[in-house]
């Protein structure tokens, strides 16, 4: 019936805590030596890693950006992200690994994939803040290699900044040799589509010359002109032939006044008529001649009929003039003012045919220029007429044109900076990168932090010494004091008998508790002193 009962455990005060802390201080002390113990051999088990740093500034372009713009794509934070991967990269690495005999236990007991996976977590590459230069704060990245050799931890740092510094430096001249050489290719490419629109317009301005739409106005101005003078030389040719219509009503008169006055000599007359017969004769074919020559040429038959036969008439009229004209009786002859009459009036027939063949002649050369201006004009009119046909071919081969010439300056301009920056870079004037700080030889390991891990270990100990002691008090409810006594009987107590034991079995308890402990310090203390021996002693035989 007293088993089922549950009475509460009375509160402890600090007389509890102190007397649970002298029974149970053996459950204290053992877990935090052996913290101890386990942290220290496993501090100095841990092989050191050393860690070797360098730095690495990135240089601004030398030269004003404005002067000299860089044709690349890529900032220097993308080109260094670029080089990162192709320096983490599975061949890069494995080389390295190789050249400096690093990993060798771990290439014995792991795949290759492995060590190369771990090696390139030993590599840190991150930017740092940025050094100070004149005022201005230029950006900087750090590199870093750790392993446990420190002497093959800076070789393999060094190794890595010469290859960043490298590739670096081939990164940027092929990037740049690529653009340059792409503008190079995209240059000439424009230049052949514009030669080819070049000739292609030349050709249909010389096929369509004079019927250009940029000649429009042009041509008609040139019909606005044509008119004019087309007007112009009508009104001539209406005068001109007002003018012979006036010589040959003169003439008509002159020559029936001269011959009234022959009237009186008949031999006379036949002789002038005659004359006169073969003037005209002449005068007729002096016109078909000069008609003739404006539609044929010099070898046409019957323009040389027509001056063989003029040749002739001219002969016979000649002839007939040197003929004496037939005498005539005294009385029949002229007197002196008759004569001079009729010489007045052979005068003014003969100004007045000369005049006409003045006429004549003036009258041809205005039909001349009349048909000459005509021919202008039905030119010019086919050509406004054919305009509009070929406006748009001409606009798309001009709009072509325009495009292939845009592009051509272009890219000329481009190609022009691209080789300006492509110089720069081979001058090494461009972005780069110097080394600030050399790989660093490291002195001390930065890890295992074993001044750090032996406090943790003996502070974990005595963690799990409270909590062991706890877990003995929660179990154990057995009456510890007087308290308890009181608390649980509920009796008065008038006096208490202390816990006789035999002297020798104490004696030979507290001998073996002694011995075990001393065992277990001198084990513990044997075990710490030997990890700690056995790291210095690798210690020296790495160096």
């Amino acid at each position: 019936m007293l088993e089922r009962l549950s009475v509460p455990r009375r509160p402890f005060d600090f007389e509890d805590y102190v007397d649970i802390l002298r029974r149970n201080i053996r459950w204290i002390i053992a877990p935090v030596f052996a913290g101890l113990v386990i942290s220290t051999v496993v501090a100095f088990v841990m092989e050191d890693t050393f860690v070797s740093t360098a730095l690495i500034r990135i240089v601004p372009q030398q030269i004003s950006p404005e002067l000299v713009q860089n044709v690349s794509s890529q900032d220097v934070a993308d080109r260094i992200n670029g080089m990162a991967q192709s320096i983490l990269s599975r061949n890069t690495l494995t080389t390295l690994i190789t050249s400096h005999g690093l990993y060798k236990k771990e290439i014995a007991s792991e795949p290759m994939e492995d060590v190369i996976n771990k090696m390139r977590t030993a590599i840190v590459i991150r930017p740092t803040a940025g050094v100070a230069m004149s005022g201005k704060s230029l950006p900087a990245m750090q590199v870093s290699f750790s392993y446990r050799d420190r002497y093959l931890a800076k070789a393999v740092c060094d190794d890595l900044v010469s290859r960043f510094m490298g590739q670096s430096t081939q990164d940027t001249l092929d990037t740049q040799l690529q653009a340059n050489q792409f503008l190079n290719d995209e240059f000439d490419s424009a230049k052949r589509d514009l030669d080819a629109l070049e000739q292609k317009l030349s050709e249909y301005r010389q096929k369509n010359a004079g019927r250009l739409p940029e000649e429009m106005q042009t041509n008609i101005s040139e019909m606005n002109a044509l008119d004019g003078r087309l007007s112009a030389l009508t009104d001539q040719a209406s005068r001109n032939a007002e003018r012979r219509m006036m010589l040959e009503s003169e003439l008509h008169i002159a020559k029936d006044r001269l011959a009234s006055i022959r009237a009186s000599s008949p031999q006379l007359v036949a002789h002038n008529e005659k004359l006169t017969e073969l003037d005209h004769k002449i005068e007729t074919l002096e016109n078909k001649i000069a008609s003739m020559k404006d539609r044929y040429t010099d070898a046409y038959p019957e323009l040389q009929d027509a001056r063989d036969e003029l040749a002739l008439l001219k002969r016979q009229r000649d002839e007939v003039a040197k003929e004496a004209p037939p005498k005539t009786d005294a009385a029949a002859s002229d007197n002196a003012g008759v004569s001079r009459e009729r010489l007045e009036a052979q005068a003014a027939i003969e100004q007045i045919q000369t005049q006409i063949k003045a006429n004549n002649l003036e009258g041809q050369q205005i039909n001349n220029q009349i048909a000459s201006v005509n021919s202008a004009l039905r030119t010019y009119q086919g050509r406004v007429e054919e305009v509009p046909a070929g406006e748009k071919e001409y606009a798309d081969l001009l709009r072509d044109r325009d495009l292939a010439k845009s592009r051509y300056d272009e890219l000329e301009v481009k190609k022009e900076k691209s080789a300006v920056s492509m110089d720069l870079e081979r001058r090494k004037q461009g972005e780069s990168l110097e080394v600030l700080d050399q790989a660093s030889l490291p002195d001390t390991p930065t890890a295992p932090k074993r001044q750090l891990i032996i406090p943790i270990g003996a502070v974990v100990g005595l963690m799990i010494g409270f909590a062991l002691v706890a877990v003995r008090e929660v179990k154990d409810t057995s009456l510890k004091n007087l308290k308890d006594a009181r608390l649980y009987t509920q009796l008065s107590i008038l006096g208490s008998i202390p816990l006789l034991e035999n002297d020798l079995v104490v004696q030979r308890r507290k001998q073996i508790m002694w011995v075990g402990w001393a065992t277990a310090t001198l084990a513990g203390l044997a075990i710490v002193a030997g990890s700690i021996a056995h790291y210095y002693l690798n210690q020296g035989i790495s160096k």
